[in-house]
């Protein structure tokens, strides 16, 4: 009996534990966005003479956000960004579905080679690609111009490359052999038969991808230095500078800049972890 109630104790403590550990994660994450929350709805003195967790004296206080939405350019900064999101997951997805359909499905040579340097270049700082990119695009007249970002964009990252991988390599070989016996050539076996099958590998790195573009801040603002050009994140850097003694209304631009991407990821949420989890197991 001794030893079941030591077993049944040491349980319960490290269940308490791996609860305590977790509380104290979404405290260190939560306790921020929280007092920026409520920084939002507060007025410039009251901000100043209150501290951070100190509740509004009034919730119906919206002036703040009438300013982010009037004077930011926040309309123009999310249109710009959709744009991007739009067109970079229509471009990545299918430039990366096509080189993970190539490594899974044919031998060719120098085939490890390339996949090991696919490798190696995602250890290259990006600051040292856009050295050479950017005078580039500045010759062909691509600065200032939403589709250089796209361009950048839409390349094969090695994330979504090797979750395509996983996702291809767990459908059967015959499926493929089926169909060409069928008289399908190799373009319909993947545009028709293989790319609907790896749906949730599509969409969850499509959400990667929109997470990634969406609080991409350095490609932005090199690219795209105009104004009338801004995305939700230099829209929001621009912004803080004339009203940089006004903490509560850059409180509410944090706000309406981050809200976009929180929604999303609450209702995407399911699709990643799915995605992953699928795409790890070997078929």
């Amino acid at each position: 009996m001794r030893t079941v109630m030591s077993d049944k104790q040491r349980t319960s403590i490290l269940k308490a534990l791996k609860y305590l550990i977790l509380l104290t994660v979404v405290f260190i994450v939560i306790y921020p966005l929280v007092g920026v929350f409520l920084a939002s709805f507060k007025t410039k003195i009251e901000y100043l003479s209150t501290d951070s967790m100190v509740l509004p004296l009034n919730w119906g206080n919206f002036e703040n956000y009438k300013t982010v939405l009037l004077k930011g350019n926040v309309i123009t900064g999310f249109a710009n960004t959709l744009f991007i999101i739009f067109f970079s997951c229509i471009f990545s997805t299918l430039l990366c579905t096509m080189v993970a359909y190539c490594f899974t499905r044919f031998e060719f040579a120098g085939k490890n080679y390339i996949d090991k340097f696919y490798m190696m270049a995602s250890f290259v700082p990006s600051i040292i690609v856009h050295l050479i990119i950017f005078k580039d695009f500045a010759h062909v007249g691509l600065v200032n111009n939403l589709f250089s970002i796209v361009i950048l964009y839409s390349g094969v990252d090695i994330v979504s490359l090797y979750l395509f991988k996983q996702y291809f390599n767990q459908i059967s070989v015959a499926v493929d052999e089926s169909a060409i016996m069928e008289g399908c050539s190799y373009v319909r076996v993947y545009w028709n038969i293989l790319l609907p099958m790896v749906k949730p590998a599509i969409v969850t790195a499509c959400i990667i991808k929109i997470t990634y573009i969406y609080n991409d801040f350095y490609t932005a603002f090199l690219y795209l230095p105009a104004t009338e050009k801004g995305v939700m994140s230099t829209v929001l850097y621009r912004f803080i500078g004339p009203y940089s003694s006004e903490w509560s209304v850059i409180a509410a631009g944090i706000i309406v800049v981050s809200l976009p991407v929180f929604i999303g990821f609450i209702f995407a949420q399911k699709y990643v972890y799915k995605g992953f989890s699928d795409g790890a197991v070997k078929g």
